[in-house]
């Protein structure tokens, strides 16, 4: 397979994933937006809105926006920045801990029911491809950037 096919792949899956998401989830009333902000906070700890934007790929105004929807159903929290007078951190609350907890145990158990024929030594070796790719793409971003 060449590269170009392998992320046509992934965009697919992408989308995929994404409509499969809102499927799973579909009586909490969140997007994928705010499920990834949720997931976000979970593996990284509290972040600002600037920070969470960039690990995203994301403005910094629609993060905000995702975030403010977040904060009035309590999910998310804010907190003094020691760095930053201007820039709260952003948690999440008991409530949204637990939410996305569950969500990630929800799609786990979903997944382990689906049966896609691939074996464990395939999904490792495309979780290192992936990984790879991913890697390379940030470093080409990264010095695209430092270009400006």
């Amino acid at each position: 397979m060449k590269p170009q096919n392998l992320f046509a792949e992934i965009v697919l899956l992408f989308q995929a994933l994404r409509q499969w998401g809102e499927a799973l989830h579909e009586g909490l009333g969140l997007t994928a937006s705010t499920r990834g902000i949720l997931d976000t906070l979970l593996l990284a700890g509290a972040a600002t809105v600037p920070r969470i934007a960039r690990e995203r790929g994301a403005s910094r105004q629609h993060v905000q926006q995702l975030v403010d929807a977040l904060l009035e159903r309590d999910l998310v929290e804010r907190h003094g920045n020691p760095n930053h007078k201007r820039s709260s951190l952003i948690a999440l609350t008991d409530k949204g801990r637990a939410l996305v907890e569950n969500m990630r145990a929800e799609e786990r158990n979903a997944i382990g029911r689906i049966q896609a024929g691939v074996s464990d030594h395939a999904i490792e070796e495309a979780e290192q491809v992936l990984a790879a790719w991913r890697t390379a793409l940030q470093h080409d971003t990264e010095r695209r950037a430092a270009r400006l």
